[in-house]
């Protein structure tokens, strides 16, 4: 692995993160103005019930009143002012008239609309109540304690509060374990392969044992491969953090970044013994891709699952049983964390069986690389690697 280019990308797409984070909050955030309704014909004070209407996102309207003809020159400048503009305004109630109207540049805000609508036809019905001797305020009570309320037994997740973030969270999450485990994996292969095919591995184990040699390669790839994506995903942590793209997430993003870095190594360790393994079958670059495939399909499984799980129901039996699974634990984890639904006890648990797993898978690969790092030719069959083992 060369130190440049790998600098370099990590360079690279630490400014992509850093700016797509950036990017993303000035697109999508940033802070809200309020709609402004400006009230002609009467005073805003008669109408209290406008101070409690929201917009479509939700903030309450900021109400003013209008001074001047609602339908001359400085209304239509009103109304076709920027945004940013003391001037501006979204829309004019005209009371002056016998029936009211809602005038606009272009389009009225529909949420907005049915909000006063809904305030002009209390203060009507109101009106009329007290004409006829009765008390507005009896019967406004007797109507509100006759709505409704929703009670969604399965409500969908996108309209949970701070779904999108932790969505994006743990895809940021995954994509930076993928990156990991399976793309360290690769560069570990192809080192293996390349040293054997230039014959270098036959100098090097004069010096060292097949073992030593493959866990240095283990710890110098690992090492150099965990701390530059851990690097970028703190930065863009901490970015996302000073921007407020998790002010409504709950998530302690301290400890869940620890945990995911944890994962990262248990992961990395897991799989890299099997990437060395498969690396030593095989004396030309050509040949690596038929035994890293199968490996990197491997991987893609329990990433995927991470995935759907967010998707769908966290807690169900498939998902949790998926999860104390080694080759799944990595990516389940670490998703289970940042959607809430794992505890310390289940992750120190998953983390051992995984140990226990990696710990095998190491004895196993080690075994493989010594029995085929000198062999040169044509690929060596696993078969008959695992059976000169045994």
């Amino acid at each position: 692995m060369s130190k440049k280019p790998w600098l370099i990308s990590v360079i690279v797409m630490l400014v992509v993160v850093v700016g797509g984070i950036i990017g993303f909050s000035l697109f999508t955030g940033g802070d809200h103005q309020a709609y402004r309704v400006a009230v002609a014909g009467a005073s805003p004070a008669a109408l209290p019930g406008l101070s409690q209407v929201t917009d479509s996102e939700g903030a309450v309207i900021a109400v003013s009143q209008f001074e001047g003809d609602p339908t001359g020159e400085a209304a239509t400048a009103a109304l076709a002012a920027d945004d940013d503009e003391v001037a501006h305004l979204d829309m004019i109630l005209d009371l002056t008239g016998a029936t009211p109207v809602l005038r606009v540049h272009e389009k009225a805000s529909e949420q907005v609309k049915a909000g006063i609508t809904a305030v002009l036809q209390q203060a009507a019905l109101s009106d009329r109540i007290t004409r006829l001797g009765g008390d507005p305020s009896a019967v406004a009570t007797a109507l509100a304690s006759a709505t409704p309320e929703v009670d969604a037994v399965s409500p969908p997740k996108y309209e949970d509060k701070g779904f999108a973030q932790r969505y994006a969270f743990l895809l940021t999450a995954d994509i930076l374990l993928l990156s990991v485990i399976m793309g360290g994996g690769q560069m570990l292969a192809m080192g293996v392969v390349e040293e054997k095919a230039s014959r270098i591995v036959e100098i090097l184990l004069a010096c060292v044992r097949p073992t030593s040699l493959l866990a240095g390669k283990i710890l110098g790839i690992g090492a150099a491969t965990i701390v530059s994506f851990s690097l970028i995903g703190i930065v863009g942590a901490a970015a996302a953090r000073t921007v407020g793209l998790l002010d409504d997430v709950d998530i302690p993003i301290n400890s869940t970044m620890a945990l995911i870095m944890t994962w990262m190594v248990l992961g990395f360790v897991l799989m890299a013994s099997l990437y060395g393994a498969a690396g030593a079958l095989v004396s030309r670059q050509e040949d690596a891709p038929s035994v890293t495939t199968p490996l990197l399909m491997l991987g893609m499984i329990p990433y995927m699952a991470s995935i759907f799980m967010m998707q769908g129901d966290p807690d169900s039996t498939l998902y949790r049983a998926l999860s104390y699974f080694p080759l799944f634990s990595p990516y389940m984890m670490p998703a289970r964390q940042i959607l809430g639904v794992s505890s310390p006890a289940e992750q120190a648990i998953t983390m051992a069986a995984t140990l226990l797993a990696t710990i095998l898978l190491v004895k196993l690969g080690s075994v493989v690389y010594t029995r085929a790092v000198t062999r040169t030719g044509s690929r060596v069959p696993l078969r008959e690697v695992l059976r000169r083992a045994a």
